[in-house]
């Protein structure tokens, strides 16, 4: 699946009138450096469509017609690769110069709205900031103290209103994105929700119009959809209640549309990224949508979800062999007939090595009734793997190819971050991901106590 991160990107266009007919526009980009033609593509959230391609009319100057029309998104590029986003539809004369090796970089004279665009992405980063670290504060503040980081908030809320408001008013194609990108703080405006994530579920997209035509071709509905995601899967709900939450979003747009597409791809796009179970279920919702509609990105997907089945939940555990510290090939299969936690860690790692004495005690409690361990470290030396472990009293097996990030088994894994654990039944299927502290206490004592 494409994995495009619009935020921060600079949309960056040419838009000229010339002596063209008087139906068309001419996008015009002097471009350094491009060992092949520029193309115009637009998104639908899983794949990148090629619309048409520049005419080149000097060694570094392009050139497209574009029918007129109301703005919107499409991406400047030499291939899908290499693309930036672009605002076309509303200049009369606008120049992009640039190198094609850095064509995010590109800069844009004469286009209002490509630098309203980007003077708004600062400004939502600005308020974005101030409401994360006003979050922080809350967490820790008690008291009076607390009631002041409350206030300040709900004068961040009315900033962000305001944005709204005055865009909604002045330019709707901008108010759109604010629409999309407008959460106000539960502190000040519970609406009769008992907590912050059930809040935050039925309320993140109260500000948009998601059945509104104009977000069928609104990349930023595809972010919008991964951000809520990505805190839906982040906050330790069941795969069942993270599930309802986006099937309950998701229902509320225009079902088989092109929102919606863009919207389901950027959830997807997550929980693949997360390797969560409600992959293969969402995953299969876009096939039996687009079945008929976009069969190269269902078949696609069809191989993503194949793969992905081996590392969720019920799946078999691929089976892997590394290196002991001795030099030995052990295999995760020789460890059959045992629950196995597989353990990614480093020496290196300060919430693995924080949280070892805790697998230590669980090891000790349950080693005699079944109970395994297979460390895999992502260390770079020996050396200091080897310490580690003595330091830490890890009793249980351990493999590694000294190869860091780069470490094979974590990459087939998915694993993005450490600690990180995958539990193994008897058979070799995997049980649970990523449980540590308490989660991991409370499954081992259901396996054997």
């Amino acid at each position: 699946m494409t994995k495009l991160l619009l935020w921060g990107l600079l949309a960056i266009c040419s838009l000229g009138v010339k002596a063209q007919p008087a139906d068309t526009y001419v996008l015009r980009c002097e471009i350094q450096g491009c060992p092949e033609p520029l193309s115009l593509f637009t998104f639908d959230g899983m794949i990148f469509t090629q619309l048409r391609q520049a005419e080149k009319v000097g060694a570094t100057t392009f050139e497209f017609h574009i029918p007129p029309s109301e703005p919107r998104f499409f991406y400047l590029g030499t291939n899908t690769s290499n693309v930036t986003p672009i605002i076309l539809g509303t200049e009369n004369e606008v120049v992009v110069k640039g190198n094609c090796g850095a064509i995010r970089m590109a800069t844009i004279e004469g286009s209002k709205i490509n630098q309203d665009y980007n003077s708004l992405k600062e400004t939502m980063n600005e308020l974005r900031n101030k409401a994360g670290q006003l979050i922080r504060q809350y967490q820790v503040a008690f008291g009076e103290k607390r009631e002041a980081v409350v206030a300040e908030m709900k004068t961040v809320d009315a900033q962000k209103k305001a944005l709204l408001d005055s865009l909604q008013q002045a330019d709707p194609f901008l108010g759109k994105i604010v629409a999309l990108n407008t959460y106000l703080s539960f502190q000040n405006y519970p609406n009769g929700y008992s907590d912050e994530i059930e809040y935050f579920a039925n309320e993140y997209f109260s500000f948009a119009d998601l059945r509104d035509p104009a977000y069928e071709t609104l990349p930023w509905v595809y972010e919008a959809f991964r951000n809520y995601t990505t805190t839906i899967v982040s906050v330790r709900l069941s795969d069942d209640k993270q599930q309802e939450y986006l099937d309950k979003a998701l229902a509320a747009l225009p079902q088989g549309g092109p929102t919606y597409k863009l919207a389901l791809a950027g959830v997807l796009n997550i929980l693949q990224q997360k390797n969560n179970n409600n992959y293969a279920y969402f995953g299969n919702k876009f096939i039996e949508t687009f079945r008929k509609s976009d069969p190269a990105a269902v078949a696609s997907l069809q191989m993503e979800i194949k793969k992905a089945r081996s590392f969720m939940i019920g799946g078999e555990a691929p089976d892997f062999t590394l290196k002991t510290p001795e030099g030995e090939g052990l295999s995760l299969s020789d460890l059959r007939g045992k629950v196995v936690l597989i353990d990614f860690w480093a020496s290196w790692c300060g919430p693995c090595r924080r949280e070892n004495p805790n697998v230590v005690r669980m090891y000790n409690q349950y080693k005699d009734k079944g109970f395994d361990i297979l460390g895999v470290s992502l260390d770079k030396t020996q050396d200091r793997w080897v310490d580690a472990i003595q330091q830490d009293g890890l009793a249980w097996h351990h493999v590694s190819d000294l190869k860091g990030w780069s470490n094979e088994v974590a990459q087939a894994y998915g694993v993005r971050s450490i600690p990180h654990t995958v539990l193994v039944d008897a058979e070799g299927k995997i049980i649970a991901r990523n449980l540590r502290g308490e989660a991991l206490e409370q499954k081992l004592a259901e396996l054997f106590d």
